[in-house]
């Protein structure tokens, strides 16, 4: 006992698991792993000063969860330690074993945030580690799943990785303390199950140190994902921009220069921002993102939770699934709006055209003889234009484009499609849909949050300025002046 002792400290300090102030909450199920961290802990916390408390997770599908509840509460107490229980209500989750986990890690950590405690201890050993990377390799991983499970990430910690299953079970016989059984473990209907119970043997019957072997090479491989993960966020800093945390945009040059293990590393790192759960992310799935660096534009690839990414001109983007409500799906009617401009009044009462629940299209008029207004007036930017009101027809349309729509592109009334606009100003394919146009038939004359056409422009001979400009909206783009 002396000696799983020694080795589980020292594990916990050659891990930097703990700081002196640190309040530790141990996950106790009351199986033999979680029974067997729970009495180190105990020790270890009387040596070092450190606060213990424990959280037992009542899942509710069993019978006999309830009698384990009260097992490892009578265990806290007659050891003067805290002992908090959480339920999960029958129904609340899919009975499924990943929504009980992910349930059972958020009661976990709201019990420790509540109760002020600064980390969290679970009983994982080293056949859960050998198992997690059986489990990515057979799904399909990258490096980063050869590591199996870390002894630390973030506020969780794992001090008895180091021990096997065998010697869990010989500590808790010699020390005399009881641990109950999940029946749901001794079956084959979970994958991790059928590695534990079938391939792990078959690997110590090959090598009886294989487990043991297996935890070592994790180590040695975390050291170097480590390194990688480095470089990368280098590599990340110089060649990924976010757009939003809905959007980002990889520099295919500088993507394509970097080594393909820091490519992958920058793609899991994109897509760590954007997925709840990394594990759902193959080797397939980065591959097809890396593999659209040599794909034509507008090539793409989908990922899971609706996440796309595709060719993009220089760029590479990826997109989280579009979650638009209601009234921005419906924010302009088919066929647009019709603004009538005729009842406009030089420094009158702008008209205001309602577009969605939250933007508008004003339209204001003044003379351009009234200097210090017309200057007011006259201040350009992506959301707001000024054009010559004479030569504009007084029925106009917002709307969002059509086939057959052109502008005029310079003084010599040179004329280019909208549409062939949009590709040389490389607007991505998903946005040129969702521009508002101001138009008069199939002459545009703003598109909003991009340009304007030459036709309409202020001039030494205009006597009217009428200015048009888009409030809160969701467009974005860069001005051409």
């Amino acid at each position: 006992m002396s000696d799983i002792y020694s080795r589980v400290s020292n594990y916990i300090t050659e891990h930097k698991m703990l700081e002196e102030d640190d309040r530790i909450l141990a996950a106790v199920s009351g199986g033999a792993d979680s029974m067997c961290m729970l009495d180190l802990l105990i020790r270890f916390c009387a040596g070092h000063g450190h606060k213990l408390g424990v959280v037992h997770v009542d899942h509710g599908f069993r019978t006999e969860s309830a009698s384990e509840a009260a097992y490892v509460e009578q265990f806290c107490r007659e050891r003067d330690i805290p002992f908090y229980l959480e339920k999960i209500i029958p129904g609340s989750i899919p009975n499924s074993e990943e929504s009980a986990r992910i349930r059972r890690y958020e009661l976990i950590s709201e019990t420790a945030v509540k109760n002020g405690y600064t980390r969290i201890a679970l009983a994982h050993n080293m056949q859960d580690r050998a198992e997690t990377i059986l489990f990515n390799m057979f799904r399909g991983t990258g490096i980063s799943g050869m590591c199996g499970i870390r002894p630390v990430r973030d506020e969780f910690i794992r001090p008895i990785m180091c021990l096997d299953r065998r010697e869990i079970e010989t500590y808790l016989e010699t020390a005399g303390i009881k641990f109950c059984t999940d029946r749901t473990n001794l079956t084959d209907e979970y994958s991790r199950n059928r590695i534990r119970h079938h391939i792990l043997p078959e690997a110590e019957g090959i090598n009886d140190g294989s487990i043991r072997h297996m935890n070592e090479t994790a180590e040695d491989v975390s050291a170097v994902c480590d390194l990688i993960s480095g470089l990368a966020s280098d590599a990340y800093s110089d060649t990924v921009r976010s757009v939003s945390g809905e959007e980002y945009l990889i520099d295919v040059s500088r993507f394509s220069a970097l080594h393909p293990v820091i490519r992958d590393e920058v793609i899991r790192m994109i897509l760590h921002h954007m997925t709840p759960h990394l594990k759902d992310i193959s080797r397939e799935h980065i591959s097809g993102v890396e593999d659209l660096a040599c794909r034509n534009s507008n090539a793409r690839f989908d990922l899971p939770y609706g996440i796309r990414a595709y060719r993009s001109y220089e760029n590479i983007c990826i997109r989280k699934p579009e979650e638009r409500s209601k009234e921005e799906a419906e924010s302009l009617p088919e066929g647009g709006i019709r603004v009538d401009l005729t009842g406009l009044k030089p420094g009158g009462e702008p008209l205001k055209i309602r577009t969605d629940a939250s933007s508008e299209v004003i339209f204001s008029l003044t003379e351009a003889a009234d200097s210090a207004a017309a200057a007011e007036m006259i201040t350009d930017c992506d959301y707001a234009k000024c054009f010559d009101y004479d030569k504009i027809n007084k029925l106009l349309d917002i709307r969002y484009r059509l086939e057959d729509d052109h502008l005029i592109i310079d003084a010599g009334g040179h004329v280019k499609k909208l549409a062939r606009y949009m590709i040389e100003s490389k607007i991505p394919e998903y946005m040129r849909d969702r521009i508002p146009v101001i138009a008069d038939g199939s002459e545009v004359i703003w598109i909003a949050g991009y340009r304007d056409s030459y036709a309409y422009r202020i001039d030494d001979s205009t006597t009217r300025i009428l200015k048009i400009q888009i409030t809160d909206s969701n467009t974005k783009g860069e001005n051409d002046g």
